[in-house]
């Protein structure tokens, strides 16, 4: 009699201690973040490589049901072309062969990423001022409060004779500008993207061509500086562009670009 109480007392101890287990929590991720790639693209002969110059893999972020960051999860890629461009080992390491696109999925479990399209080019040999704007360009500063000029400071990454070096990122500082009044919270000068959000990186297109735009605001100059600029003198945006690879600046990086400012008056 003993025995079977004891027995019974094991079977519901074992009943106790599955019920204890949260069987409720999703195995593996709830979500995974897009291909994250260290570099928009890779140079034929070479490998992926980082913001530094180093060699650096592919990778895809899991996240669990609240958000939270998985470490220890397999992550698998696959190239999605026939004859593609580059070779993806395990690791997720890009190997470049040939100019082009590569198509590159990551899975996470039975999560997939969108397909990320890798440009594959040419190693970049040159930076210079873009041929499409040779000229010197003027942005005007107008004295009407509800208007703002603006001028692009374009380069050119090129390899050998001349081709574009495509996905390549190009770091752009505004090293000169006028002076901002000292009650305004936003410059009267700064570097913008297309849609003239504040912007100073862009990455080549597939001219090899990347370009930041310079935006001056009238209103914002300092009195003494729009008065200097209505007198007939002038003053001027410096913008410098560079860029990299393996970590060496590509010559003759930081290239200069001196964009002229002259000040336009409202008209009644």
């Amino acid at each position: 009699m003993i025995s079977r109480i004891a027995t019974i007392l094991v079977v519901i101890g074992a009943v106790i201690g599955v019920a204890c287990v949260d069987m409720s929590a999703p195995k593996g991720a709830a979500s995974i973040s897009a291909l994250q790639l260290p570099s928009p693209s890779v140079v034929v002969g070479d490998v992926m490589r980082d913001s530094t110059g180093a060699p650096a893999n592919l990778s895809v972020i899991a996240y669990d049901a609240n958000g939270g960051k998985i470490t220890d999860l397999a992550t698998q890629f696959f190239v999605t072309d026939t004859g593609a461009p580059a070779t993806l080992d395990a690791s997720g390491m890009l190997t470049g062969t040939k100019v082009g696109t590569v198509h590159v999925v990551g899975q996470i479990g039975a999560l997939q990423t969108p397909v990320a399209a890798i440009p594959i080019t040419v190693a970049p040999k040159l930076i210079a001022r873009a041929d499409t704007i040779t000229r010197v360009d003027t942005v005007h500063a107008s004295t009407d409060t509800t208007q703002h000029d603006f001028v692009p400071a374009a380069v050119k990454v090129s390899g050998d004779s001349g081709v574009g070096v495509v996905g390549f990122v190009v770091k752009f500082t505004l090293v000169h500008a006028p002076p901002t009044k000292s009650t305004s919270k936003a410059p009267a000068v700064f570097l913008a993207d297309d849609q003239l959000n504040p912007s100073t990186v862009a990455t080549t297109d597939a001219s090899g061509q990347a370009s930041r735009k310079v935006v001056v605001v009238g209103a914002l100059l300092a009195d003494t500086t729009l008065a200097s600029l209505l007198s007939g003198k002038r003053d001027s945006a410096v913008v410098t562009a560079q860029t990299s690879y393996k970590g060496a600046l590509i010559s003759p990086s930081p290239i200069r670009i001196v964009i002229p400012i002259v000040a336009t008056v409202k008209l009644p």
